[in-house]
This record gives structure tokens, sequence and C-alpha cells, in this order.
């Protein structure tokens, strides 16, 4: 049985998209289930779009990703010789010829054919010189480009094992036109092959057995297969994989998230703070489904039960709220402490001075939150209030809680910080016991109570468990906020002095 061989050849003009990342995912699993290999190859032939910047950051994504590749990365810019090569040969057959038109008289050529309703491909005026003119052309230095001459009846046929099943495209040679296989150049100065030439060729060297691609590849497909066949090389197996959709249209980057952002590319994904299962979990179902009906499964899995069979023949939805229960789940896995090194680049960048508490204790605050968290870049703002005393109070706690009309609210905190500070072992055990008799002595119900002090601890009107925030806190700070508070509140309302008359705090009216 011939082994199976994956590529992945992304053109290095930009960073890797949510489509490319699916494409080398579903390259990568293919080999892994099979034992195979997986190929990473530049398609750098465009030398105006390529740059070094965009290599790295395919690089950098895939490895984020953890999809590794045996061989490679093989740049196209390196096998010229090859290319050069086999255009001498094509050529040599009589597969190729020599074009020396102009924009300008290609340009005509189009207008015509528009203008006679004919199919605007090219009328091979070039094959009407004769081998003198061209020899003379090619001497004199004139600029041309090498077209394969497309057999002028007959049709392409582009076998496709999507679903698993052998599906079958096909073109009529007729409508395809003599495409141009390499850029404008000379004799000596050959011009720079072209994406179709050059990808069969290298399919052919690198032996790959199975090309995974997008459909928007397909019309592609039919020349490939036509190099193919006029080298004598043979042809792989292709799987034209379905486009993704987004809120019923193609994917674009114009496409925001949830929450009105727009990242278009992984690493954009990375720094917003997806996990990479995440991302690796939600794309292998964007047009493929596990055998048993699951959603959630790592790599491993992904890997044992990858085949071409569960490959869907409809466009997949790219579903931002599914992207992000991927995200969150996660998250949940991971422990406090994986969790707290993935987040502490975000805090860093937030701002907050990490020195303020060691690392079990900030280890502390992140598992007491963890479940809420959607992405790692929410994680500064879930936790900035303990970093930051608070400057100000949410509006809503304000108005319910600290100005309300039957209870004192500076009354409450000042009780409340006189219990903090009777406090000898600061845990949260013993914070909940402090506070369950200092509500029942106040004769407080708790959601009064309870409200008044978080809001004035945090600034916020929910949090953790207050008693696992002031442990985490300690005394000294927890006594600041409370005492701070309480000045805030006598601001606000400085006509309605603290009473407190029988254990019992009340507003005089």
């Amino acid at each position: 049985m011939k082994p199976i061989i994956t590529r992945f050849a992304p053109s290095p003009t930009g960073y890797l998209h949510v489509g490319g990342a699916r494409t080398a995912l579903y390259n990568w699993l293919y080999a892994r289930h099979n034992n195979g290999k997986f190929i990473l190859r530049i398609e750098d032939t465009d030398t105006q779009r390529s740059t070094t910047e965009s290599s790295d950051a395919i690089f950098k994504a895939l490895s984020w990703l953890g999809i590794d590749y045996d061989d490679g990365p093989y740049y196209q810019s390196d096998r010229l010789p090859l290319y050069q090569e086999k255009i001498n040969q094509l050529y040599e057959a009589g597969k190729i010829y020599p074009a020396f038109d102009t924009p300008e008289e290609l340009e005509i050529i189009r207008q015509l054919a528009m203008q006679e309703k004919r199919n605007p491909i090219y009328d091979r005026s070039a094959l009407r010189m004769s081998a003198d003119e061209v020899s003379a052309r090619m001497e004199s230095g004139s600029a041309f480009v090498w077209r394969f001459k497309v057999p002028d009846e007959g049709i392409t046929e582009v076998p496709d094992l999507l679903a698993g099943k052998s599906l079958t495209t096909s073109f009529a040679n007729s409508s395809i036109g003599d495409f141009i296989i390499t850029r404008p150049g000379t004799k000596n100065n050959p011009g720079m092959p072209l994406y179709n030439f050059v990808c069969a060729v290298d399919d052919a060297a690198m032996n790959i057995s199975h090309v995974i691609r997008g459909n928007e590849h397909l019309t592609n497909a039919g020349r490939q297969v036509l190099l193919y066949e006029a080298m004598g090389l043979q042809i792989p197996q292709y799987v034209h994989l379905p486009i993704i959709m987004k809120n019923g249209k193609k994917m674009s980057k114009r496409d925001v998230d949830v929450d009105g952002q727009a990242p278009v590319s992984v690493l954009e994904r990375a720094a917003l703070g997806y996990l990479p299962e995440a991302t690796l979990n939600h794309l292998v179902l964007l047009g493929w489904s596990h055998p048993d009906g699951k959603e959630i499964m790592d790599v491993e899995e992904m890997i044992s039960k990858f085949d071409l069979d569960r490959l869907s023949k409809s466009n997949a939805n790219f579903d931002e709220k599914k992207y992000l229960f991927f995200n969150n789940h996660y998250i949940k896995e991971k422990s406090d402490e994986e969790l707290l090194e993935l987040a502490k680049p975000y805090l860093i960048q937030a701002c907050l001075d990490l020195t303020h508490y060691s690392d079990p204790e900030m280890q502390k605050m992140i598992g007491l939150e963890k479940k809420h968290f959607r992405k790692l870049g929410e994680i500064p703002e879930s936790l900035k209030f303990y970093f930051n005393e608070p400057s100000t109070y949410e509006q809503k706690g304000v108005e319910k809680d600290f100005m309300r009309q039957d209870y004192n609210a500076a009354s409450i905190l000042q009780f409340a910080m006189e219990a903090v500070k009777s406090i000898n072992v600061f845990d949260t055990a013993e914070i909940n016991r402090v506070l369950a008799e200092t509500v029942e002595k106040s004769e407080v119900p708790y959601k009064v109570f309870g409200p008044i002090v978080r809001l004035a601890i945090t600034g916020r009107v929910s949090s953790p468990p207050i008693a696992d925030v002031m442990e985490i806190l300690g005394t000294a700070r927890t006594i600041t906020r409370i005492d701070r508070a309480i000045d805030s509140i006598g601001k606000m309302v400085p006509s309605m002095p603290p009473l407190i008359s029988g254990g019992i705090i009340t507003n005089d009216i």
C-alpha cells in the first residue's frame, strides 16, 4: 500500500487564518492517523507579495497549534532549477510554447472574444509565429511567458474523495484555455514559475498521496491534472473541502466576534486568549464529525478517529459562541498553576503589579473565577480589584446598597471592620465564622450585610465568595478598603450619621 503523505502549502503573503489552519489540521490528522508523513512547503514564488514576516507568522501559528511536520519547510524559491528542468522537458515535448503578447494585446483579444460572445480564453496567436520568429524574439531579449497547450477536445476529470466517496468534477478542455505557467521573463532571465505548475511539480516530487485543501482550488485542480498528465506524473487523491461560512456568508476579514473584535489570524486569536486546544477542537468540527457525535475531544482522539469518510459535503459554519464554549471548557480543565502561568502575560500587559501577591495567592484568585473565563484576555478585568483598591463603586451597588434607606451602610461597615480586626487567624473558615456571628449580633439580614461589605471591598456588586476574597487581600488591605468605603459613604450622605442601637444598625429617619 502506498504510504500516506500529505502537505500544507501556504503562501507567505499574510498570516495563517482559520481556513488555512483547518487545511493544515486535516492534512496533519490524516497523516498521523495513517502513520504517514506530513510535509510543510512554503509557496513563495510570488516574490512581490511574499515576506519573511508572513513565513515566520505561519511557523509560529502552527507551533502554537501543536501541528508539527516531518519534512520541510521547503521553499519553492529554492527549487527553481527543478522547475526549469520540467519547463525544458515540456517544451521539448511540445506541451508548452512561448507567448510574447503584451498586456495591451491580450486586452484586445479579450475584448474581441466578449464582443463575439465567446469564452475569453487565449486565441493562440503566439502559435502562428514561425520557429525563426520565435528564435529571433528570444535572442533579442523580448519578454515572454510559457503557456501550456491544453488539448483541443475532450474533458479533464478531477477525482475527489470528499466524504470518502469518489466524486468527479469535469472540465471541458475547450473552456480552460492555454494557461500561463510562468511570469514574464527572457531567455537569459526566466520568469518565475506560477502556482499551478510548481504545485503539480512539487506534489509529484514529494510523493504527495492526498491533497486536502479548500474547494476554491477546484478549478486549479483541472489545470494541475493536465500538467500531471503532460509530465507523465501520478495524480494525487484530491479532497476539496467546503468553504467556511459565518453569519450566512463566506467568512471574511471584516467579520467580528461576539465582543466586536475582528481577529483574522490564528495568532490574533491566540493574543486574545484563545487556547490551542479549544482552537483545534473548534477547527476539527468545521467539516468533520466524530463517529460517536462527540464535540469535546483532545488531539489524541482526533488522530484516532479522523478519516475522510466523516468529512461533510456541506459548508461549515464558524460559530463564535461555540468557539467560546470550547475555550471556557479547556480553561476550566487547566490547573490553577497552569492557568496562572498562561494569564501572567495578560496581567502584566494590564499593568497589574504581580509583586503584591505570591503565586499561591494568585492561583487562588484564578481558581475562584476560572469557571467564568471565556478567554485568557478577560482575566485581568476579573482580577484587577485585588491589585487596585476601588476608587469608585459600581453605580447600581451604590444606589441599592450604600444608599439604602432602611439600613445605614456606613454603620454596617464600621461593625464589619471591628469584626475583621478581631480575627486572629485570617483564613476563609475563620472569616466566615466571624462574619456570621457579626450578622447575628447586628440583627442585619445577610442579604443586606453581605452586598454592602462586598461592594466596599471589591467595588463590585458581584465577586467570588467574600471570605475567600478577604483571605487573599489579607487583614490590612481589607481594613483599609472598608475604612475608605465608610469615608466615601459619608461624602455621599453626610446628613445621615451612622447609629448603632442595641446592636441593630438603622438610619435615623
